[in-house]
């Protein structure tokens, strides 16, 4: 490990020596040391560092075989400037800027052709395997490139919103990254698949051209892009559910089989066209910020670009004056905060504008400059369609709100979000919802009900620690509800396989390791947390809507209150009523010890500071969707909107979505097919026929709503 990569552990063992001095040689006493600015800015531990310095030289003291000897090193070595260096997770201002251009020179030919040249490294786009062809029926192949894209951290139009200010759409997101001075600014990696169909021999000589062994990444990318001009309308963006989880991988996670395989093949084989009447020609798959194979965000990423955070996770060594426990709370706290402070970053807001950034590289990579230093002027071109399944629905209300240029077709699949609908209010109908799909749980599955009060009053009597670190208890347990909004034929059959794996034998008190295994594989929270920190977050619609305060948590202890039906501790005891599992919700408790990879001190901590903030910024606008939708009489709407909307959906509110569809409500746009035919796991269990009727709602060939 670089001397400069600081771990909490020994960042609090130089802390104690400032109040215990000790002799690193003979006749040479250390009693303090300067420690490097932790303030971040390029936050990104996959990205290179951009013009780093540190102003101050500072010594790392090391614990090390023995606790009365220390390494001492010195971790910012002397430069010919006699200035002193840092890595990038220390890093402050550069010192050296760029040079400053002449005004006269600013609007050159040259100067924008460097400029677009700029942005394209600055971009980093690149193909990072070569394509994978596969099979997809009736003499049909399809083939699958991996890009990664870096994207800014902070989306400028986002940094400008103040609180209570409304949102203000954005014609281009890159438009203000047109100097030096934008483009030191960090980034993130932002990962995409694209799923294209491969028409004849020219397309698969192409891509296997990019399969060439001294291939760089960027070098794929830049072929890929020189080919031919993309039609942006022939592309089809999907958003995913979570927040906080990867996509779905092609042939994978999304079969390609056939037509009929999924709605991705549907849209690229079944023959449905935009709104020009061409086919589909790619399918983009986006892992969005902080998931998937973008740059993460779980507990091992935010140790290296936060370590102060969990300067308490470490038991101290030794007498710990009160002097350096303050320092180290308040290091502490203000890791918290800015921790807190990044996470904020990883919402809708920047999720669509991510989207964005992306499809105008894809489309627009390299502008044209003339000899009047003209550029080449931008049309818009807004994606052909995007299809948004859950929380990817919320992103699409996010993005009718703050784009100008929306895609042209959006569809939705239970994935209206309860606008206007207080966090408290959504959390109470939700429980509801949770306890009738309870019900019919345990109408399927009859003799679970005796099977889970077993289960729970073991784990009631004696936790179990998990393969993964985490610990099993009865509240962890009934976490296993989440998947009860799925459908009975596959996601309950799933739940009662679980369950019943749980004891070594009919008669035996002991849970058997193959539960134990299967209940950290069914409880991802640990390899996806930004699905913890931010669940409720999803429901903080700008300032107004104060602190989500932990919504769901509060429900249900109100509720277990007022009704033992819904507190397990009193059923787990009672004959008479079958134990509730909980549903789509996150409790303070799970930092507690119960999920490894989210416990801890500064978890905790961070958990808790957001849910009590109460500045977040607005994610949707009324007035912006119905003029994407309808538009104002002047101008044209600028997309076409269908939603399938579940009425029995667990997930998301029936009542709160058909409150927004309704005349004069902010989706009235929207053709709304309301069906109980499926579940919250509708696209994934008959992806095709409902993108194929939403398709045939947006074009009008089928009369729905009647």
């Amino acid at each position: 490990m670089p001397p400069t990569m600081i771990t909490s552990r020994a960042l609090l063992s130089s802390l104690l020596l400032l109040s215990n001095p000790i002799r690193s040689s003979p006749g040479i006493c250390v009693s303090a040391f300067s420690l490097a600015s932790s303030r971040i800015t390029n936050p990104s531990p996959s990205l290179p560092p951009r013009g780093i310095t540190s102003p101050t030289k500072s010594l790392i003291l090391l614990r090390g075989g023995s606790s009365s000897n220390y390494n001492i090193l010195q971790s910012n070595a002397d430069t010919d400037d006699g200035e002193a260096r840092t890595g990038w997770l220390h890093n402050t201002e550069p010192k050296y800027s760029s040079p400053s251009t002449p005004a006269d020179d600013a609007d050159s030919p040259a100067r924008r052709r460097l400029m677009i040249e700029k942005m394209k490294k600055y971009r980093n786009h690149r193909i990072v395997n070569p394509p994978a062809f596969y099979p997809c029926g009736d003499n049909k192949r399809m083939v699958v490139t991996e890009h990664k894209m870096a994207v800014p951290l902070d989306h400028p139009d986002l940094a400008a919103i103040g609180l209570n200010q409304r949102i203000v759409t954005v014609d281009d997101v890159t438009s203000e990254f047109n100097n030096d001075a934008a483009l030191e600014k960090p980034t993130i990696d932002v990962y995409f698949s694209i799923t294209e169909l491969v028409s004849n021999s020219n397309d698969e000589a192409f891509f296997q051209s990019l399969a060439v062994g001294d291939m760089t990444s960027q070098q794929r990318a830049d072929k890929y892009l020189q080919r031919s001009k993309i039609d942006v309308s022939r592309m089809l963006l999907y958003l995913q559910g979570g927040p906080g989880f990867g996509c779905a991988s092609p042939v994978s996670g999304l079969s390609l089989a056939s037509s009929k395989s999924s709605w991705a093949a549907e849209a690229l084989l079944g023959g449905m066209t935009n709104l020009d009447g061409k086919s589909f020609e790619r399918v983009i798959l986006m892992d969005q910020r902080g998931t998937g194979r973008s740059t993460p965000i779980n507990k091992q990423s935010l140790e290296m670009l936060f370590p102060d955070m969990f300067l308490l996770d470490v038991s101290s060594e030794g007498n710990v004056t009160s002097a350096v426990m303050q320092l180290i709370h308040a290091k502490t706290s203000k890791a918290i905060s800015d921790s807190a402070n990044y996470l904020t970053k990883f919402r809708a807001d920047s999720i669509v504008r991510d989207a964005e950034w992306i499809r105008e590289a894809l489309v627009n990579p390299s502008p044209t400059v003339d000899d009047n230093a003209q550029v080449e002027r931008k049309v818009p071109q807004p994606w052909g369609a995007t299809l948004g399944q859950s929380f990817g629905g919320f992103c699409i209300m996010t993005y009718l709100s703050s784009i100008s240029h929306p895609p042209t077709m959006c569809l939705f699949t239970g994935g209206i979000a309860p606008m206007d609908t207080p966090v408290n209010e959504v959390y109470d109908r939700l429980w509801l919802r949770v306890r009738e799909r309870n019900w019919r749980y345990y109408e399927q599955y009859p003799g679970d009900v005796p099977l889970v009060k077993r289960i729970v009053r073991c784990l009631l009597a004696n936790e179990v620690t998990l393969p993964s670190g985490g610990i099993l208890t009865a509240r962890r347990f009934l976490q296993l509800g989440l998947a009860l909004g799925g459908t009975p034929g596959s996601s309950f059959a799933n739940m009662h396989s679980v369950i019943n794996s749980a004891f070594v034998d009919d008669d035996s008190v002991e849970l058997s390791r193959a539960f134990l295994k299967r209940m950290d594989y069914e409880q991802s929270f640990g390899d996806a947390p930004l699905y913890f920190l931010l669940h409720e977050s999803i429901y903080a619609d700008g300032a107004s809507a104060g602190g989500t305060e932990w919504a769901a948590y509060t429900s249900y202890e109100k509720l277990a209150h007022s009704n033992p039906e819904f507190d397990y501790t009193q059923t787990a005891i009672s004959d008479e009523s079958p134990i509730l599992f909980f549903g789509e919700m996150v409790f303070p408790w799970m930092a507690h010890g119960d999920f490894a990879e989210v416990s801890g001190n500064g978890m905790q901590k961070l958990s808790e500071s957001l849910s009590e903030k109460n500045d977040w910024l607005p994610l949707f606008d009324a007035l912006n969707m119905r003029k994407a939708l309808m538009g104002n009489g002047k101008i044209p709407a600028k997309t076409k909107s269908a939603a399938a909307v579940y009425y029995e959906d667990m997930y998301v509110d029936f009542g709160c979505c058909m409150k927004l569809v309704q005349r004069g409500m902010p989706l009235e746009g929207v053709k709304v097919w309301v069906t109980n035919e499926y579940q919250h796991s509708g696209l994934r269990d008959d992806g095709a026929n409902i993108y194929h009727k939403l398709m045939s709602m947006v074009k009008g060939s089928i009369h729905v709503p009647s």
